[in-house]
């Protein structure tokens, strides 16, 4: 079935399919609903995880699983355990009681707007003005850009946020799998294709196509594979790019993509090309209460023969406010004199 045809049906059912979970699903400042068979957690930006009171029946679950299968066409039993499902909204997964005694279901919400803005990022402590300010400009300078962390740190919520700074007359190219960015919702008059990956169209074909395509931006919403070669050629082409990654330290994104593209596959050349066109990587981290901030901030650059990693930020405090020179020079390109000082112009 068709990614747009499936949207819809589940969509025009939403209601009778998500009747036990009615106000979960429509609560904005809920990210994740999750029944383990036995009881339901709910994650709750601000509050973290926690057990809800309610409880959901076998009876429920049952339909639901039925009525997914039937509307994706797709079989939902002993023999197929996993029952899986998007929108443009929810992710849905189900998993089947005979290889975990009972159904166990996990909804991650995606919101098609922005959970916050420029004010609301500085007062819930997120990050520091200057630090936003610096981010803010490094789009506008056109930075490359890698946000790491864990899973539910926020990672594709920051790119949403950073993604709205990109010039409206430039072309940006969204590549997902399962769709959770929404540039062209988010940005609605801004220059923008979107296109959807399977295995039959990958994201190293895409990529790879977007450069006869006229893209100035790439928004991948997930770096996990071989695909980080055609990525990093295209930007040698004059492209830019942002892009998620999983990471616990700016440091080691280099590391990380080594080791998605295979150790037997990386040369030299491949290392210098990372810090040549990568120029900034931001570490986002959650606590257990789902509060959400910045706590890294580094450059990469490559200058007379030799790669650095700049890191400027770190734990709440600068450790070094010295951009390097070569990225200053873009900056100074697009005429930002201290990139620490936002000018909305």
């Amino acid at each position: 079935m068709e990614e747009e045809q499936l949207q819809d049906l589940i969509e025009s059912n939403k209601a009778d399919l998500f009747s036990e979970i009615e106000e979960e699903i429509s609560d904005d400042s809920i990210t994740d609903i999750e029944w383990d068979g036995h009881n339901l957690w709910i994650t709750r930006l601000g509050r973290g995880c926690y057990i809800s009171m309610k409880e959901l029946s076998d009876k429920y679950m049952d339909n639901l699983s039925i009525r997914l299968s039937n509307i994706m066409g797709v079989p939902f039993n002993r023999m197929h355990p996993v029952l899986e499902a998007n929108t443009e909204a929810l992710r849905i997964s189900i998993w089947h009681e005979s290889r975990c005694k009972k159904k166990s279901m996990a909804i991650r919400k995606i919101p098609k707007k922005l959970r916050f803005n420029h004010t609301s990022v500085v007062q819930s402590g997120y990050a520091p003005e200057r630090v936003l300010a610096l981010l803010e400009n490094c789009v506008k300078a056109h930075l490359s850009t890698v946000i790491g962390g864990q899973p539910h740190a926020g990672k594709t919520e920051l790119l949403k946020y950073l993604s709205t700074f990109i010039p409206a007359e430039e072309k940006v190219g969204v590549y997902e799998d399962n769709q959770e960015i929404h540039y062209r919702d988010i940005n609605p008059h801004n220059k923008c294709v979107e296109f959807f990956v399977d295995s039959r169209i990958t994201y190293q074909d895409i990529i790879r196509a977007g450069l006869r395509h006229n893209i100035d931006w790439i928004l991948l919403s997930e770096s996990r594979g071989p695909e980080v070669m055609e990525l990093i050629n295209s930007l040698s082409t004059g492209a830019y790019c942002m892009t998620t990654m999983h990471l616990d330290d700016v440091r080691d994104m280099p590391d990380r993509m080594y080791s998605m593209l295979g150790k037997e596959n990386v040369s030299e050349r491949f290392v210098n090309s990372i810090y040549k066109y990568i120029d900034l990587v931001i570490l986002v981290e959650c606590d257990r209460f789902e509060k959400r901030k910045i706590t890294q901030v580094g450059f990469l650059n490559r200058s007379k023969g030799k790669n650095y990693c700049t890191v400027i930020y770190e734990d709440g405090e600068f450790t070094d406010r010295n951009i390097p020179d070569d990225i200053m020079e873009k900056f100074n390109r697009y005429g930002i004199e201290d990139p620490y000082i936002w000018r909305n112009d």
